[in-house]
């Protein structure tokens, strides 16, 4: 068995950018990663403004109390004249700054006799102005290449007057379960059976990465059947995952015709859950091959899966986040492989992060994922203790995915 470190290393070795983009508009950009940096071409913004409503004044000239003619009123969109010697402005938030002034003072330091305004309170050049290029300088780097595009992303390119942008294209994954076992939701079940839950997982964990998922169903345990299903998935997609038949038994099929049919990078890894995992290649499209069980084809398709895709898209940061957290339970590893332990991370009354086991870490255990939001990785011949910070991993708590530390580390891999 390749233990994890390995087997991450060989997977996110394989992922070598896509080279496939496409100009979208920037109202169609979301979530898409970027293909290429964006630079501004001009300052944001263009031109000096006011950051309050007030009177445009040249510093130098004002004395407090002293009388000034307002000479013209300028509102936001408006193109003021040069500001005349001696006088002031009545401007507002965002109004440009006449040639001539160089700082705004507040209405509220202002006082209007009708004909004169006064002014009340000492002032400093340059207050309450947003000078140009405040916010982006001409040149500057908007958005890095590899970043996934965001509400706050988008409304900075929009800002600097970009509507189109390269943006990687989004993969096609084709997927499909095995094991005659299998029944579909909403079906009657006979003696044996069970229905298919990880379809309904991996169709949705593939649409958050903005992957295209190519729902292929059900495969019968049947040789024939399993290779005519991977021959078809690797031709009209760049990847294929299967769930279940990776074992070696007499009903487990899939990975002796992808072997057949391919190259297998390597099968079985020292974790729990999720030992039965194969990574490789059928002619163009990689190959995952996903345990049977629902939580270990869940966790291995964070852990091995996911980094990949990401990767491959053309993302930058493709690791998980992970934290340290204070653990109330005690936990022992005895065995051979590192376990990776689903539990609850909570923030105690005093702000401090604190991790919670659930109780039946068994691999069928779906309710398992449905209540957790991190993975606890206990490493062979270690123990937890209650009390001590561990390391978590993030699975759901999107605010963590982008926080802490990348998980694994370099040199951890």
């Amino acid at each position: 068995m390749l233990d994890f470190a390995n087997a991450f290393s060989r997977v996110v070795a394989t992922a070598e950018a896509t080279s496939h983009v496409e100009s979208v508009s920037l109202a169609e950009a979301g979530d898409k990663l970027l293909a290429e940096d964006q630079v501004s071409s001009i300052n944001v913004p263009g031109f000096a403004n006011s950051a309050m409503d007030g009177y445009a004044v040249r510093a130098a000239d004002v004395i407090v109390d002293t009388p000034y003619s307002v000479s013209q009123r300028i509102a936001a969109g408006d193109q003021p004249n040069a500001l005349a010697p001696g006088s002031v402005a009545r401007i507002f938030t965002g109004a440009m700054l006449p040639e001539g002034a160089d700082t705004i003072i507040l209405q509220e330091n202002a006082r209007d006799d009708g004909q004169h305004v006064y002014f009340t309170e000492p002032i400093v050049a340059g207050q309450n102005v947003r000078p140009a290029g405040q916010d982006i300088a001409r040149g500057g780097l908007l958005v890095s290449a590899g970043d996934r595009l965001n509400a706050a992303s988008l409304a900075l390119l929009a800002s600097a007057g970009i509507s189109q942008v390269c943006c990687f294209k989004a993969l096609s994954i084709a997927f499909f379960s095995t094991g005659d076992e299998l029944c579909e939701p909403g079906e009657p079940l006979v003696a044996g059976q069970i229905y298919n839950s990880n379809r309904y997982a991996l169709r949705q964990l593939l649409l958050d990465l903005n992957v295209i998922p190519i729902d292929l169903g059900f495969c019968p345990d049947d040789p024939a059947a399993t290779r005519a299903m991977l021959l078809k998935a690797s031709s009209m997609a760049d990847g294929v995952i299967t769930t279940g038949g990776m074992s070696v038994g007499e009903e487990d099929h899939v990975l002796a015709q992808a072997r057949e049919l391919g190259e297998i990078n390597f099968w079985k890894i020292a974790i729990k859950p999720g030992k039965p995992f194969a990574c490789g290649k059928i002619g163009s499209a990689a190959f995952f091959g996903l345990p049977g069980n629902p939580v270990s084809s869940f966790v291995t398709f964070q852990l091995l899966v996911r980094p990949w895709l990401l990767k491959k898209m053309g993302a930058t940061d493709y690791l998980h986040r992970c934290v340290n957290a204070v653990a109330n339970f005690d936990k022992n590893n005895a065995g051979k492989r590192l376990d990776f332990l689903r539990g609850t991370l909570t923030s105690t009354e005093e702000g401090n992060l604190q991790v919670s086991l659930f109780d039946n870490q068994s691999s069928g255990v779906m309710s398992s994922l449905a209540v957790s939001n991190v993975l606890i990785p206990l490493a062979p011949h270690s123990k937890i203790n209650n009390g001590a910070l561990h390391k978590v991993i993030a699975l759901t708590d999107q605010a963590l995915l982008f926080a802490g530390e990348r998980w694994p580390k370099t040199d951890e891999i």
